[in-house]
């Protein structure tokens, strides 16, 4: 009896040295994350627009599933961060800037990983100019033939940033 309580005061006092150190690291550590995220997030949206100011907007429509992020680009538009269940498990996310109009004036992928020949061209120059640019707010966006799935993932992710985009201007 008297091994066992041992074992279990040992124990406890080497969780709670364990629980205060991972406490510490976190609170060391967690500035630097957020840092970094910022960092890479702004570089994301200099891609939309170089040079320009971005002031995070619309924070009640970000939803965490479709909608990840909404920016203004001072004197240039609206860039929307968007996450879609494409054919692969991991999904897409992309940057869609419009003006403020609300035309789509550029979109960047940030993270595919579509079939190659199918789903993946609907993120090559050609298909974004000709599917994507230029559509306004009452315009669909067609479906490329041969990548239905990703199709509907991009024009659900389209969908949700024109139904919010009337409400941000």
């Amino acid at each position: 009896m008297k091994k066992i309580l041992t074992l279990v005061l040992f124990l406890g006092i080497v969780s709670a040295i364990s629980g205060l150190v991972l406490g510490y690291v976190n609170s060391v550590t967690e500035p630097l994350i957020q840092e970094a995220a910022i960092k890479a997030e702004k570089a994301n949206l200099e891609l939309m627009y170089p040079g320009a100011d971005f002031t995070p907007v619309g924070d009640k429509y970000v939803d965490g599933s479709t909608i990840l992020g909404i920016y203004e680009a001072d004197g240039q538009g609206y860039i929307f961060k968007l996450w879609g269940k494409g054919y692969s498990s991991s999904g897409i996310t992309i940057l869609v800037g419009f003006d403020y109009d609300g035309t789509i004036q550029k979109l960047v992928p940030l993270e595919q990983q579509e079939t190659n020949g199918f789903g993946a061209e609907n993120f090559k120059d050609d298909a974004i100019n000709s599917l994507y640019i230029g559509k306004t707010l009452d315009q669909d966006v067609d479906l490329r033939s041969g990548s239905t799935v990703t199709s509907k993932a991009m024009q659900g992710m389209i969908a949700a940033a024109k139904a919010v985009f009337p409400e941000l201007g």
